[in-house]
């Protein structure tokens, strides 16, 4: 197979001051390895963006409501009904998640605090009813 005038030009330029000797080895390695494994040589590794830091009511949120046995989904729907019944307001959000509870409940003009005190209240109130107590059936 004969090389045209383009690729001759192409490998002049890639190999421009390298010496037979190391051009030599570097063709070996080209017969020697597959594609993959050459690129992930040759290329620079992607780095990976960093990891955006959460809000720190979601965080704090989390901590709160940990105790709860349960998905997050459950803990944001039970979070938004006890704010709900404690304003006495009809909230009509679904949320996916902790979340998500906090971004709509902040979009509808409850503040950090509202939403913070609410979970607080959520815990007193669950811890009231399904406190440390004994039952006899």
């Amino acid at each position: 197979m004969k090389l045209d005038a383009a690729q001759a030009k192409l490998l002049r330029t890639a190999f421009k001051g390298r010496s037979r000797a190391e051009l030599k080895k570097l063709f070996a390695l080209v017969r020697l390895h597959d594609d993959r494994a050459l690129l992930a040589a040759a290329l620079p590794k992607k780095r990976a963006a960093p990891k955006r830091k959460g809000d720190p009511l979601v965080r704090e949120l989390e901590q709160t409501l940990k105790p709860i046995m349960g998905p997050s989904i459950e803990k944001a729907d039970m979070l938004i009904e006890h704010i709900a019944k404690k304003h006495r307001r009809k909230l009509g959000i679904e949320p996916k998640g902790l979340a998500d509870a906090t971004k709509r409940l902040r979009a509808s003009k409850f503040s950090d605090e509202q939403i913070r005190a609410g979970a607080q209240s959520l815990m007193t109130h669950l811890a009231k009813l399904y406190g440390e107590r004994e039952t006899v059936v």
